[in-house]
């Protein structure tokens, strides 16, 4: 395990479990669920969804008129979900005190997203902020279609109130939305804060990027992301009773097959060849005074 660390928070991260967060502390108090011996990065911290996020339905979608075919690796249970990237071992770059960089190369021989490329991830520790950077590179002849994303599993939701804008709902529980979105409705609505006081596995879109987690004890963390990611999804079905996953990602679920439908603004990215796609995204902590 790498551990980062500076005057107010400390991060350990495993390069072999998908190159995943096992835990992350404010001034020694967990801020996410801490995770002793992880099997897979599922059950993590927090991973990185790469290079999409969300599942793909049948395993199969079409691009650019030829439909390319995903073969789901053993730990995503038959269905291609959340990219290869959580289910892989990642090369250590370089290591600093406050500062790791993680490379993964994936090859489309060896399964997973019918595509070759470059991943890395870079996480940095700044003050009260946690930086991660996450780049993808086409070394191909021919655009790739992509996505990104971050699933941080929070504690304690019955001690905290979640701020997040969102315009639309893209999926809820098992009911994926396959013409159009619709309309966020009045109950979930977490504009002006709202505790969770149901089961949530959903998806929602017109995110503007920036939510809060507030806890009752004054601690606050906020999550910003850069203007691709305009989803965001919560999900309270977790093995830890009292917590959940508050992610932001780029695109919706099964946002490739939607797209190939005609389906708009699904959050699916291309890259060129040899180009690459760089966001980063943060969590700062502090308290309220």
């Amino acid at each position: 395990m790498i551990t980062l660390e500076n005057n107010v928070l400390s991060l350990g991260i495993s390069p072999k479990i998908g190159g995943s967060v096992l835990f992350f502390r404010y001034k020694g108090q967990d801020i996410l669920q801490p995770t002793i011996n992880p099997k897979t990065a599922e059950h993590a911290s927090l991973f990185v969804m790469l290079p999409y996020c969300g599942q793909i339905t049948d395993n199969k979608f079409t691009y650019f008129g030829i439909t390319r075919h995903v073969t789901p690796l053993p730990e995503q249970n038959s269905t291609a979900v959340n990219g290869d990237g959580w289910v892989n071992s990642w090369e250590k770059e370089s290591v600093t005190k406050n500062q790791a960089i993680l490379t993964y190369q994936h090859n489309k021989k060896d399964g997973g997203f019918p595509f070759d490329y470059l991943a890395k991830i870079i996480y940095t520790l700044e003050k009260n902020q946690l930086r991660i950077t996450i780049c993808l590179k086409n070394p191909s002849k021919l655009p790739i279609p992509c996505g990104m994303g971050i699933s941080p599993c929070f504690m304690q939701k019955s001690a905290a109130k979640l701020y997040f804008n969102t315009t639309h709902i893209w999926h809820h529980e098992n009911t994926p939305i396959f013409d159009r979105p619709y309309e966020t409705p009045k109950e979930w609505n977490f504009s002006d804060g709202k505790t969770i006081t149901e089961n949530f596995d959903t998806a929602f879109g017109g995110w503007d990027g920036q939510a809060v987690v507030k806890y009752t004890n004054g601690l606050q963390i906020h999550i910003q992301a850069p203007n691709i990611f305009h989803h965001i999804a919560l999900n309270t079905h977790t093995s830890a009773d009292d917590s959940f996953y508050l992610a932001p990602i780029s695109n919706t679920p099964d946002a490739f097959n939607l797209a190939a439908l005609g389906v708009i603004n699904t959050g699916i990215q291309s890259i060129g060849p040899d180009q690459t796609l760089t966001q980063t995204l943060t969590l700062s902590v502090e308290t309220a005074s």
